[in-house]
């Protein structure tokens, strides 16, 4: 039986550095220190503006933005967000060509009023501030093509990946259209809880000026009323703790999770031979009883370590599985990657210990 097993988190400091910059870009409503590029606008007029020293090229007409051009949508400066043509406009929606490899930070951010965002699966996101503070329910319309990748040492990291990682965190109601139902289920199905409000569209929609625009009513589609045709948000256990170490004041959970470029960057400094299966958040609480004159109140508390080494067994999702093939995890958390071997024989699941269960851990295998 192999031990777990402890490295410095000092080797790699500057992918310590750059998870640290990736949670506080994760958190969305704060302006972070992410050094934008100078961007610089030209703007001919008739609703046209053309970035400098690229091909990208916007048009804004009848309260919608359309991105034309090769290449990526840079990151915006917080501070300069004004000078984004689209700022301070009423548009309601965003049309990205199938050519725009990716959207920067900041790019629509702060727009109250958008609420269609149509786009392909072959665009990354940067993060959640690409589309953060826009309307309450959102509909993202990702019509299919073949992903482009980035590889991430040697993790494969894709842009329906980074599309996923902003679904994950639908705090504002959003739903996102997809083009046949075994797409829409995938999408769903990629995280735990799965994503929310997931549709697909058999009709041809609206993409660019000149497209073919064969739009259903409105009314007619279950999207426009999530209230009564939601989906989605299911949560299935996947971790507890082990019954060799049992303790029932501690409430154990888990997700399945996308992680950012820092947190792959991190993994891939420790992740050796082995091949990247997936990512997960585990959360541990103490669940405590506070009992006053009428009534009790249960108040969770997180536990970020542990007076004794616990026992925590997690579920391998099953497309992983397969016969004599050895699994270990991967936890980033408090300044150190920890790395665990798989205490059980188990093919379905794997048994590790720690005393700092809350953590983010990637599932690698050989």
């Amino acid at each position: 039986m192999k031990k777990r097993f402890r490295q410095t988190f000092k080797r790699i400091l500057a992918a310590a550095f750059a998870v640290a910059m990736a949670a506080t870009v994760l958190a969305g409503n704060n302006p972070v220190t992410v050094q934008a590029q100078e961007l610089t606008w030209s703007h001919p007029g008739n609703g046209w503006h053309y970035l400098e020293g690229t091909d990208i090229s916007v048009k804004i007409e009848n309260k919608a933005v359309y991105v034309y051009g090769t290449g990526e949508i840079p990151d915006c400066d917080y501070w300069k967000l004004y000078e984004r043509p689209w700022a301070n406009t009423d548009a309601e929606s965003v049309y990205i060509a199938e050519t725009i490899t990716s959207i920067g930070r900041y790019a629509f951010y702060d727009m109250p009023k958008l609420r269609r965002i149509n786009m392909y699966s072959s665009t990354f996101v940067k993060d959640m501030t690409c589309f953060d503070k826009i309307c309450y329910k959102p509909i993202y319309r990702i019509y299919d093509r073949p992903v482009n990748t980035e590889m991430i040492g040697t993790i494969p990291y894709t842009s329906f990946d980074s599309i996923k990682a902003i679904a994950q965190t639908n705090y504002n109601g959003a739903c996102w259209i997809m083009d046949s139902p075994a797409k829409a289920q995938e999408f769903q199905n990629s995280t735990n809880p799965t994503v929310p409000n997931v549709y697909y569209a058999t009709e041809k929609v609206k993409r660019l000026p000149n497209e073919v625009t064969d739009i259903a009513p409105e009314n007619d589609v279950p999207w426009e009323n999530i209230e009564t045709y939601s989906n989605g948000n299911v949560a299935t256990p996947i971790c507890r703790l082990s019954a060799q170490t049992p303790d029932a004041s501690l409430i154990v959970s888990a997700q399945k999770r996308y992680q950012g470029r820092a947190c792959l960057e991190a993994y891939a400094a420790f992740i050796e031979d082995y091949t990247f299966g997936a990512a997960f958040n585990v959360s541990v609480n103490k669940n405590a009883r506070v009992v006053t004159r009428s009534y009790d109140i249960i108040v969770e508390n997180k536990v970020v370590q542990t007076e004794n080494e616990l026992k925590y067994v997690l579920t391998i999702p099953q497309e992983l599985r397969l016969q004599g093939r050895s699994f270990r995890l991967l936890g980033i958390g408090d300044g150190v990657v920890n790395v665990y071997d798989d205490l059980d024989l188990d093919d379905g699941t794997i048994t590790f210990a720690t005393n700092t269960p809350s953590a983010a851990y990637a599932l690698v295998y050989k």
